[in-house]
């Protein structure tokens, strides 16, 4: 691996220059697919990655990463430092995927942890809200624990 800039002695402007270039980077290598806040892009890159599947367009609703017949739909969150609780957004769809893969990266977008949960599961656990119009879910030791939900290992590997 290459070394690291001394981000620190960078001008905030100098961050955001580095910042829009890394995205731009990631734009051109496949990804990311849009100039948005990037983790959900590298999350489901990495899904498809670790299970050898393809991502879907832009136009799939409720799922983003085909692994044969399965759709998986990918929700990812970086653990902020003040914070205990994860948060993911909103599930649009009670059907339309067959499984969600949570996904939850350190401040310095390392995987800490990644979950596959199946779809009824989901639907069991989380809760509708209307607010957001969709179905929240949390890492809660309920959701960690349940017999049909399998931990993952994904790396960090995965995108190098």
């Amino acid at each position: 691996m290459s070394s690291l800039l001394d981000l620190a002695a960078l001008s905030n402007r100098e961050l955001l220059q580095v910042w829009a270039k890394s995205l731009q980077l990631l734009y051109d290598r496949g990804v990311v697919r849009t100039y948005n806040s990037p983790i959900g892009d590298i999350a489901e890159e990495m899904v498809a990655r670790h299970y050898r599947g393809v991502r879907g367009a832009f136009v799939q609703a409720a799922w983003d990463v085909a692994v044969g017949e399965e759709l998986l739909q990918v929700k990812a969150c970086r653990r902020e430092p003040t914070k205990s609780r994860t948060g993911f957004s909103p599930i649009r769809h009670r059907d339309g995927y067959d499984a969600l893969v949570l996904v939850v990266f350190s401040m310095d977008m390392r995987v800490e942890e990644a979950w596959r949960v199946p779809r009824e599961v989901v639907n069991e656990l989380g809760r509708f809200n209307s607010h957001v119009n969709g179905i929240k879910i949390a890492l809660t030791s309920a959701v960690r624990t349940h017999p049909k939900v399998e931990r993952l290992e994904l790396t960090d590997d995965a995108l190098d």
